[in-house]
C-alpha cells in the first residue's frame, strides 16, 4: 500500500489515520470516454469518445455512428444499447486471435443484428515472451534508424532476428525479470556504418544477463548492468 501525501503540522500527527491509501496493484478503471475495441474476420473497430459510438465493420465498408447512451451495468461489465448498435463490455481478459496481444476486456458488438466478438480496453503485458515478436524502436536514448527493418523473436528458448543488418540467433532463458543469453551467432554482411553501429550495440546487450521491464505503453525494455538498454515494441 502506498500512502498519499499528507502534509500536516506536527501537532496534528494524530490525524494521519485519516489519510487515504491506494493499492498499487489495483487495476485502472476503464474510461469509456476514450475507449477502443476491435475484432477480426471480418475486421472491425469501435471508438467511444463519451459522446458517440463510432463503429466501422467489414474492413471499413460498414459504418455506424450514433450518440453514446448512458452505460448500463451488466454482469461484470457495462452495456450500451442503441437502435442500430449494442456494445457489451465484459471485464475479462481477451486475446486477439490474429496478433496474440492481450487486452483487459472481452467485447461483443451487435451491429444491426450481426454479432461480432473482439477485445477492448487497455493492453495487457504478455504472459510470456515465448511466441512473441518485437521491433527495436530505441537504442539507449536514440530512436532506431529504421524500426521496420528490425525484428526480435522469442520462441522455444531461442532468440532470433535482425537489428537492422545481419541475422542473428541464440539461446535464452527467462526467470522473472531476468533474461540470460547464451552465445549469439550472426551473419557477417557489411551494411552502412550507422546501421552497423546500431547492430553492434544491440548484440552487445545479448551477452550474459539483462533485466527486463515494460513501459506504461507496453514496450519491452531490456538493460544490462552498464546502463545500456534497448526499447522494443510488440509486433505480434
Amino acid at each position: 500500500m502506498r500512502p498519499y501525501n499528507c502534509t500536516l503540522p506536527i501537532l496534528s500527527l494524530m490525524l494521519l489515520s485519516a489519510c487515504q491509501t491506494v493499492s498499487e496493484t489495483e487495476p485502472p478503471v476503464n474510461d469509456a470516454a476514450s475507449y477502443i475495441a476491435r475484432g477480426n474476420e471480418p475486421g472491425w473497430i469501435l471508438k467511444m469518445d463519451g459522446k458517440t459510438l463510432d463503429y466501422q465493420g467489414d474492413y471499413g465498408s460498414t459504418k455506424i455512428k450514433v450518440a453514446q447512451p448512458e452505460g448500463r451495468p451488466s454482469f461484470n461489465g457495462m452495456r450500451y444499447v442503441t437502435d442500430r448498435l449494442t456494445v457489451d463490455i465484459t471485464y475479462a481478459s481477451c486475446a486477439d486471435d490474429m496478433s496474440g496481444e492481450r487486452y483487459s476486456d472481452s467485447v461483443l458488438i451487435t451491429a444491426e443484428g450481426k454479432d461480432l466478438k473482439g477485445c477492448g480496453g487497455r493492453k495487457l503485458l504478455p504472459e510470456s515472451l515465448d511466441g512473441t515478436a518485437w521491433t527495436i524502436i530505441m537504442m539507449d536514448q536514440m530512436p532506431a534508424l529504421d524500426a521496420q527493418k528490425t525484428e526480435v523473436r522469442f520462441a522455444d528458448g531461442k532468440i532470433s532476428g535482425t537489428a537492422g543488418c545481419n541475422r542473428f540467433t541464440g539461446n535464452y532463458s527467462h526467470n522473472s525479470n531476468v533474461l540470460t543469453f547464451g552465445a549469439i551467432v550472426s551473419t557477417r554482411m557489411m551494411c552502412p556504418e550507422k546501421q552497423m553501429a546500431q547492430e553492434t550495440k544491440f548484440l552487445a546487450l545479448l551477452k550474459g544477463t539483462v533485466t527486463k521491464r515494460y513501459s506504461i505503453e507496453g514496450n519491452l525494455i531490456i538493460a544490462n548492468e552498464n546502463g545500456q538498454r534497448a526499447t522494443l515494441k510488440r509486433a505480434i
